[in-house]
């Protein structure tokens, strides 16, 4: 708990698991706070591009037949793909490992289908291992003794979707690389992301959890579940992200999760958890996702169109808006809800569901560039305004916009019916991204923005580098420079590799530093030996007078 009210000159701080341990960091401003924050508790990695992608889910896809089906339709109407998710009713009574061969009689050759479609599939494994000795998982779990205990020796047991569960103790190194190990079952058909769900852990009892009198092996020290509770989360996606690099070789692995602790995003991208298709949970997720970012959390998003509840066109259309800004990009719904794929509600509604999902590709190298810049400096990828403005007040309290990097505001429409809405622009000049109009900063701006429409600035002086059409992230695409004018000069910068591997640590990266001046000439500095960059395509300089 921490306590910033009681006393104006005192903060309380106090933990379930005892003494607290504290670190203090002195910074001039909070862009220098996050840096040495993610100095001590790790960086985001640099994700497979594919992860950056779209992506379409639901709770659940139940039949290899309907993820054929959707996946067709992504190409029929030609809107982008880069996933399609697998939720729990995949497996065989939902015992993770394994597949429901009656509902997926053929799932090795979907898998395959897929991939070979440039699709990629991720599975949801949840920490609950079904009590049943027949289920190979659980026997060796249990002989090997790698399930949390308590102190008596009794494996603690709680109900959840497969009934009767064990937990795994992932505090113990050797219990993690086990568990990924058993992730093998996964890349062998070719898969190379893992969704954790349930990983709080979360339990269908009254305290909704495991009980706090169980004991955790932490490598040999013994803590009780209620020190330990918060990290159950964190050491399953290091379990699930270290196995899956071993498994994957060279290949990045992409890994979400529900739970996390200080030092999640070193493994694991996290999404807001079960929202709801209400306007306030639209507007709640972008403080939600400012706020993991300041928590050193730089891959995040919220689920688009609203989990539970039923969506409406128009909250679709503009909770897609927002989604095609977040650093992580997902449709996600549940089962007794609607379907809320981008055609679920006719042509108008496809037509600006899928605009947005294109624009997010044409975005994507400037996307991806900010990836690199945040493995290097811990800084999120979409950042409150007062992060880049410290000294202005009126960046204090704004939640309802957000910065994507330092150039690039998103001021999105959150309420229903609204086609108006008052923006803070920050000092200097900014464009509309749409119409190319000026807008002096420092001050408040009426805009307009219809129902297709999401407010987007960029900022005098930026280089923008955006991409060419495709229909996924494994496309090459070509580069377009938007170059937005100033007198005091342009400056950007484009970050390239294979978009998998982690060959770009052995120098095979390219990285691009632009610079213009008032003789509008390109200057280009280049880092790096990969050989395969973006052609330059075109050179666009807006706000010439």
């Amino acid at each position: 708990e921490f306590d910033m009210q009681n006393k104006s000159d005192v903060l309380t701080i106090m933990a379930e698991g005892g003494q607290v341990n504290t670190y203090i960091m002195l910074a001039q401003d909070v862009k220098e706070a996050v840096t040495l924050y993610t100095t001590l508790t790790g960086k985001t990695p640099l994700p497979p591009k594919w992860s950056l992608g779209y992506h379409q889910s639901r709770y659940s896809y139940t039949s290899e037949d309907e993820v054929k089906d959707i996946v067709k339709s992504f190409k029929d109407y030609e809107i982008p793909l880069d996933c399609v998710f697998l939720d729990i009713h995949y497996m065989n009574g939902f015992r993770v490992f394994t597949f429901d061969e009656d509902k997926f009689p053929h799932y090795k050759e979907l898998i395959k289908e897929l991939t070979g479609e440039k699709i990629d599939v991720v599975p949801i494994v949840d920490p609950g291992i079904k009590k049943d000795e027949a289920y190979p998982v659980y026997y060796e779990g249990m002989k090997k003794g790698y399930f949390s205990k308590y102190l008596s020796g009794e494996v603690y047991y709680g109900e959840v979707w497969p009934g009767i569960s064990a937990f795994p103790d992932f505090f113990h190194t050797e219990v993690q690389e086990w568990w990924g190990e058993l992730h093998r079952f996964y890349t062998d058909l070719g898969i190379r992301g893992i969704w954790n769900d349930m990983n709080e852990p979360s339990v269908f009892n009254e305290s909704k959890t495991m009980d706090l009198d169980v004991i955790h092996n932490a490598d040999g020290k013994e803590i009780t579940h209620r020190e330990g509770h918060n990290l159950y989360g964190l050491y399953m996606s290091k379990a699930t992200f270290e196995g899956l690099q071993k498994l994957l070789g060279n290949g990045r692995p992409f890994s979400l999760t529900r739970a996390g602790y200080a030092g999640v995003q070193r493994y694991s991208a996290v999404w807001t958890g079960d929202n709801r298709s209400h306007w306030e949970h639209l507007e709640m997720s972008l403080p939600m996702i400012m706020n993991l970012g300041l928590s050193g959390v730089a891959f995040t998003g919220a689920d688009v169109g609203g989990f539970s509840s039923d969506t409406t066109p128009e909250l679709l259309i503009r909770w897609t808006q927002v989604g095609a800004f977040m650093p992580y990009f997902r449709n996600h719904s549940v089962q007794d809800s609607i379907y809320q794929e981008p055609w679920a509600f006719g042509k108008e509604t496809l037509a600006s569901v899928k605009k947005y999902i294109e624009l997010r590709y044409r975005f994507m190298p400037y996307l991806y560039s900010l990836f690199h810049e945040s493995e290097k400096t811990g800084l999120p990828i979409v950042r409150p305004l007062v992060m880049e403005y410290p000294n202005d007040p009126e960046t204090f309290q704004c939640s309802d916009e957000f910065l994507l990097g330092s150039k690039l505001l998103i001021a999105p429409i959150l309420r229903p019916g609204q086609s108006h809405r008052s923006v803070y622009l920050p000092e200097g000049m900014w464009y509309d991204f749409w119409t190319h109009q000026k807008y002096e900063g420092g001050k408040y701006h009426l805009i307009s923005a219809d129902l297709d429409t999401l407010p987007i600035f960029i900022k005098a002086g930026t280089i923008l580098p955006l991409g060419t059409a495709v229909k996924n992230t494994k496309e090459k695409q070509k580069i377009e420079l938007q170059i937005y004018h100033s007198e005091n000069g342009m400056t950007g910068f484009l970050y390239e590799d294979d978009g998998y591997s982690y060959n770009y640590r052995k120098d095979e990266f390219n990285l691009q530093t632009f610079n213009m001046g008032e003789d509008l000439q390109l200057r280009t500095e280049r880092e790096g030996s990969y050989s395969e960059a973006a052609p330059i395509k075109n050179i666009e300089i807006i706000g010439l007078e």
